[in-house]
């Protein structure tokens, strides 16, 4: 017999709807549940379904339990929702307005930095959190988390001064005072600057192939000495530099130059190149801060191993190896380089270089000859200089024809020392008349690429600056009124060469900026601001003079001595009883805004003896350093300390 199965039926729980048929079958329908946005706090602990009935849920009121249901917020869940990411909104609203707040109220160097970090950083609020918490820990720099917070900060300054230096270097073994971004940066700044004609006295490819083999023992370029040494020069003008300095709250150039001063300690007095080198430039430290008079001792200390080294006899020892090119090429650096810096020092002293010519060949590169054509500027490396460049615009023979006209500034300054007995006579003029002459034939000799007026680049403005002190050389020891040339007088062919230095000046700023420069930029505004002092009587002078104070005062925030300069130049005519310009007041206020009392430079600033010519200016046999300083008074005065050599 065949087994019938009955039919399935639905759920009890389903609702039976009467058909319409004759048949009178049920139709069940599945009633639907009713979806809970929320269920009360007792069924969402025991994890039962809830079905919301207020004030009592279903669930709580089998079991008879207290219920929750009455307490909840008639409001769906997306209200809920909703409400929060409102007050998330508002919360990040006031936080970005507290980040435009700060970058107001920031120094702008700091600033700055808060706008890289934005630019780095995935979320702005982070970065607000990080500055917030530096401000806080300002006051406990020895707390770890204010260590962490500055490590960071150093460490991403660091990283970008080595991508974006010329020359990459590593730091150790030479210095522990930074690291290899602000070291790569200093040494790139150096070669950038100051080797182009203050300080040449470096082989860039020896110095650099030592140093990146990083074995102190085996090198003969480099010292931890030298490369603290440059460090610290370099210190003066970079801003990267002045940055890390702010955010360490340690000073990076006395750093570097206390570090020199030890290391020089620990090498006994052995005589090397790159020890005459860093004397050289702990000398030229001194300068910047306005204690050359302290520092005079590492000019003298200088010389005197580059003596004992007898560079001539090393040079002529190897002066047809074919292999030691690369030695030859440092010697005659060293020589040329020192010559070249030690005629600048001098003349600022009003002396002779107390270095003679080198007899040695020079080294450099010779400017190109006319057949050549036009010659594009060229970068550090020696390729064609381009806007992606990392350096200044150089140009090929501007070494080579600075060595020239340094002779010729030695010839003029042992000439004023020579012929001090016959000054103003026929015969002393006709011999400056020839001096004068061949310096113009030297200039009117030069290709374009290294004339000022046709390419005007770091090499050229400071060949002509030098040039232009040679002629101040020879014209110094006469009178104002004595005519030199058929309608020149020594006061007018002076200010021309005055207005053409200034100019310069003012062109260099423009283009260049000082963002990053060498301490020679001064040199011709220091040279004309020493002449045009004795012509204040003249209301000509008055804008020249005005421009050159401020042209030095704007790197009196980088190098300190321009500041003391400034304030010698005020002495000298409150003593000739000269008012300063109306015009040029202003850059006489304040200059010792940094904190600095007046150090006792001896930078050469002619002294008044008594006799004046009808010009105001000194009288011929006028010698000795101008030695300003403040009286008890608090009205400068002058005293000569000691007599020098023209």
């Amino acid at each position: 017999m065949e087994k019938r199965l009955p039919f399935l039926l639905p759920s009890p729980s389903t609702v039976v709807v009467h058909t319409d048929k004759s048949n009178d079958k049920l139709a069940f329908a599945r009633q639907k549940r009713r979806q809970v946005a929320s269920a009360c706090a007792n069924c969402r602990r025991r994890k039962e379904k809830c079905d919301d009935k207020r004030p009592t849920c279903g669930a709580c009121a089998r079991r008879g339990v207290t219920c929750n249901n009455d307490m909840k917020q008639d409001e769906s869940a997306g209200a809920v929702a909703l409400r929060h990411r409102n007050a998330s909104l508002k919360l990040e609203n006031e936080q970005l307005r507290d980040l435009f707040k700060l970058l107001h109220s920031l120094p702008a160097e700091e600033g700055q930095e808060v706008i890289s970090r934005l630019k780095a950083a995935d979320d702005p609020i982070q970065v607000l959190r990080s500055v917030q918490e530096a401000s806080l820990l300002i006051n406990n720099p020895n707390s770890s988390s204010c260590s962490a917070l500055l490590d960071s900060r150093l460490d991403r300054l660091d990283l970008l001064a080595l991508r974006e230096s010329a020359i990459r270097v590593d730091a150790k073994p030479w210095t522990a005072v930074a690291g290899d971004g602000i070291v790569s940066e200093l040494i790139s700044s150096f070669f950038n600057w100051d080797d182009a004609l203050y300080l040449p006295f470096l082989d860039r490819e020896a110095f650099v192939e030592d140093m990146r083999a990083r074995n102190v023992a085996a090198a003969k370029f480099c010292t931890p000495f030298l490369v603290n040494a440059i460090c610290a020069a370099r210190c003066y003008t970079c801003r990267r530099t002045r940055a890390f300095s702010g955010i360490s709250k340690k000073n990076l150039a006395d750093d570097f130059f206390n570090e020199a001063k030890k290391l020089l300690h620990l090498e006994g007095g052995r005589a090397s190149i790159p020890t005459v080198q860093g004397l050289t430039l702990l000398f030229s430290i001194a300068c910047f801060r306005g204690t050359d008079k302290l520092g005079g001792l590492y000019r003298l200390s200088a010389y005197d191993m580059f003596h004992q080294l007898d560079v001539d006899a090393m040079y002529a020892k190897i002066a047809h190896d074919p292999l030691a090119a690369r030695d030859r090429r440092v010697l005659s650096r060293l020589a040329w380089g020192l010559f070249l810096f030690e005629s600048i020092v001098g003349y600022m002293y009003l002396q002779q270089s107390l270095l003679p010519p080198p007899q040695i060949p020079r080294c450099f590169e010779p400017p190109p000859s006319a057949s050549d054509g036009p010659v594009p500027n060229i970068d550090l490396f020696g390729n064609q200089h381009t806007s992606e460049s990392r350096s200044p615009p150089f140009v090929t023979g501007a070494l080579f024809l600075a060595c020239e006209i340094t002779v010729m500034l030695y010839e003029s300054m042992d000439w004023n020392f020579r012929s001090e007995s016959i000054w103003g006579t026929e015969q002393d003029l006709d011999k400056r008349r020839d001096m004068i002459e061949n310096v113009r034939q030297w200039r009117a000799m030069l290709p374009e690429s290294l004339r000022d007026d046709t390419n005007f680049v770091p090499q050229t403005c400071y060949l002509r600056a030098y040039m232009n002190e040679v002629l101040f050389s020879i014209l110094r020891p006469l009178p104002p009124q004595t005519e030199i040339e058929p309608g020149w007088t020594v006061k007018a062919l002076q200010l021309s060469l005055c207005q053409i230095d200034i100019d310069n000046m003012e062109r260099f700023v423009k283009v260049f900026t000082l963002r990053d420069y060498a301490c020679i930029n001064i040199a011709g505004a220091y040279n004309s601001i020493l002449v045009l002092v004795y012509h204040l009587g003249d209301a000509c002078v008055h804008q020249l003079f005005a421009k050159a104070a401020y042209l030095i005062g704007e790197t009196g925030g980088d190098y300190p001595m321009c500041r003391y300069i400034l304030q010698a130049i005020k002495a000298i005519a409150w003593q000739a009883k000269t008012s300063l310009p109306q015009m040029a007041k202003k850059y006489f206020e304040n200059l010792d805004r940094a904190g600095h009392t007046f150090r006792d430079i001896s930078f050469a600033l002619p002294e008044e003896t008594g006799k004046k010519t009808s010009a105001g200016a000194p009288s011929p046999d006028s010698r000795g350093r101008i030695w300003a300083h403040c009286c008890s008074s608090g009205v400068p005065c002058l005293s000569s300390r000691s007599s020098v050599r023209r």
